[in-house]
């Protein structure tokens, strides 16, 4: 009888091996990433812009430039081997006729061909579903004038298409035609941020990995994951609990910056992957303070690894502390030991 039992323990002590290791590589996981890469969005602010990239140009294979940046800067990120593309948005009047469009797409050229840089990064963002025609044909026009001139045509795409909490939501989301971006982008960048905010009509992290990686596993549907750029957030959002209380970004600070003192209660959130801090204001109001920090980082790092995206990036470039680069280097280097616990409940 004993040695039954043990027989019968044995059997299903190596069924739970068995499931901890295929969880543990990721049910249905690609085969390992090679050549990453990182494709950060950068806000140029002056001519010492360039200093801010030199210690890390060894990682990075493209910017998507926010601001005036001069030619000479796009140069300096050439000899860095950078390339660049310029982040561009607008209102629908940039593309709602033919008119429209055909001088917004000139402009587009001249940019490139003036300044030097590679391409053009389409940023429309929350339009209604009715402009979808539109913004397409503006994706095809623009696509084709560019690639006659040796440029490229990249496109932020938001997180709407992968999470529809309202009927605004999902009008937002159907603005974006996954089909036509296939066709004529070179380059998606998937923004997989802003998962909660309070103009949305929720409290929550910025963030979750099983979130993002839902949001990348719907675009890996539609754009070979080889075009695509995991878009991870490099700020943190607080929110003060309280009627008509604020919502606020915060940049480069992985924790709530309070007075010395201040009580503040640190909670690792497991499905989410995420640290969240609570505390009182001089007002006596809560927050909740939902991190974008080295941990959730590696987390969605983790989830890249798995799903074999070999691109991510940041919003923003200057926001990404030294903490979130060192995850980054290793992952970029040698990948991510496999050593989180939680893994076999969020994947896949």
């Amino acid at each position: 009888m004993r040695s039954g039992r043990l027989s019968v323990l044995a059997r299903w002590t190596a069924a739970a091996v068995a499931l901890v290791v295929v969880a543990r590589v990721g049910y249905g996981a690609e085969p390992p990433a090679e050549g990453k890469r990182i494709s950060p969005w950068f806000v140029y602010k002056n001519e010492q812009s360039i200093e801010r990239l030199r210690p890390v140009a060894d990682l990075i294979d493209s910017i998507s430039v926010c601001g005036d940046a001069p030619a000479t800067f796009v140069a300096e990120c050439h000899a860095l081997g950078m390339q660049v593309y310029k982040l561009v948005g607008g209102k629908p009047e940039a593309f709602d006729t033919e008119a429209h469009r055909q001088a917004t797409i000139a402009d587009y050229v001249r940019l490139c061909e003036g300044r030097g840089y590679d391409g053009i990064d389409l940023d429309f963002e929350g339009f209604d579903a009715s402009l979808r025609d539109a913004y397409g044909t503006l994706m095809r026009d623009a696509s084709r004038e560019l690639h006659r001139r040796g440029k490229k045509l990249s496109i932020c795409v938001s997180y709407m298409m992968s999470t529809r909490r309202t009927a605004e939501a999902s009008r937002m989301g159907e603005f974006y035609d996954p089909a036509v971006i296939a066709d004529t982008c070179d380059v998606v960048r998937v923004m997989c941020y802003d998962m909660y905010s309070l103009s949305g009509g929720a409290v929550g992290p910025v963030s979750t990995q099983p979130w993002a990686k839902d949001a990348m596993k719907y675009w890996m549907q539609h754009v070979p994951r080889e075009r695509l750029v995991m878009g991870l957030p490099a700020y943190s959002g607080d929110f003060e609990l309280a009627v008509n209380g604020a919502e606020k970004r915060v940049y480069s600070d992985p924790a709530p910056d309070v007075p010395e003192g201040t009580a503040v209660q640190r909670v690792w959130l497991p499905y989410e992957q995420v640290n969240s801090y609570l505390y009182q204001d001089a007002d006596a109001h809560m927050h909740v303070y939902y991190a974008s920090d080295a941990a959730s980082t590696r987390a969605h790092l983790e989830t890249a690894e798995r799903l074999g995206i070999t691109c991510i990036g940041f919003w923003h470039f200057e926001a990404v502390t030294p903490e979130m680069w060192d995850v980054v280097r290793t992952w970029h280097a040698n990948g991510l030991a496999d050593d989180a616990a939680s893994w076999w409940l969020v994947f896949p």
